[in-house]
């Protein structure tokens, strides 16, 4: 299941993505996690220098552009203070947890999108005011019908909701190569089987044929048994009488 890179085939034949290794997954993490962190404080920067004036809102048609300050969590989720440093670092450390157990870089990429997310946010909560632990996070996509959010957001619902559906796929997958390997068993036992019964029938129809259970030539009890005539010499003849 693993994304990009040669497929090899599975025990059933059909082919998946071939694992990689785990330097290439976590290079890859860390790749996108750098990347997206920096496009989340560039934009959210661009963001503040831009548009935080009141009222100043660029119309996108599809949205608007408009910066809040968000103290709460991602799309204005509410909570007490330091709540979302900690929600933060414990996502950080359940993706370090989790990303050497995986060899798959479609993961490697959402992983990367999620802890991208969360540090950007953490920088926020670290570094703006009101300080921290209660610093508020700058949004500014306002899709007019949904909260006000950012890049940092963006990533960490994406990477989730891929987390999700990658290992889903992957549960559905290994169950269904289980059932394969158990059919496969299971037919290699009836053939077993079959071959196994299919001796014992030779073994009696042979038995059915030669009441004695033996082979070759056998003779009854009772029969005489057979001599060959001996070789008659003139030497053997008695003498006359004189």
């Amino acid at each position: 299941m693993t994304a990009g890179g040669p497929d090899e085939p599975d025990d059933a034949g059909s082919h998946r993505p071939a694992p990689r290794s785990r330097t290439a997954v976590t290079a890859t993490a860390a790749a996108v996690a750098a990347v997206w962190l920096a496009l989340d404080q560039v934009t959210k920067a661009l963001a503040v220098a831009l548009l935080e004036v009141p009222g100043r809102a660029i119309d996108l048609g599809v949205m608007d552009l408009r910066v809040i300050r968000n103290p709460g969590g991602a799309f204005g989720f509410p909570g007490f203070p330091g709540m979302f440093v900690v929600v933060s670092v414990v996502v950080l450390v359940l993706v370090t947890r989790a990303l050497p157990r995986t060899d798959h870089l479609g993961l490697a990429v959402a992983y990367g999108l999620v802890t991208g997310g969360a540090v950007g946010n953490l920088v926020d909560r670290l570094t703006r005011a009101p300080g921290f632990p209660s610093g508020s996070v700058v949004d500014f996509f306002d899709l007019r019908w949904w909260p006000v959010f950012n890049v940092a957001d963006v990533g960490i619902v994406t990477g989730a909701l891929a987390i999700a559906v990658l290992l889903s796929r992957a549960d559905r997958e290994e169950r269904a190569a289980q059932d394969r390997r158990d059919r496969r068993a299971a037919a290699g036992r009836s053939a077993g089987d079959g071959d196994a019964d299919a001796g014992q029938e030779t073994d009696a129809a042979a038995g059915a044929g030669d009441p004695r259970g033996g082979s070759g030539d056998h003779r009854d009890a009772g029969d005489a048994p057979v001599t060959r005539p001996q070789a008659w010499s003139r030497r053997d003849a008695p003498s006359p009488r004189r």
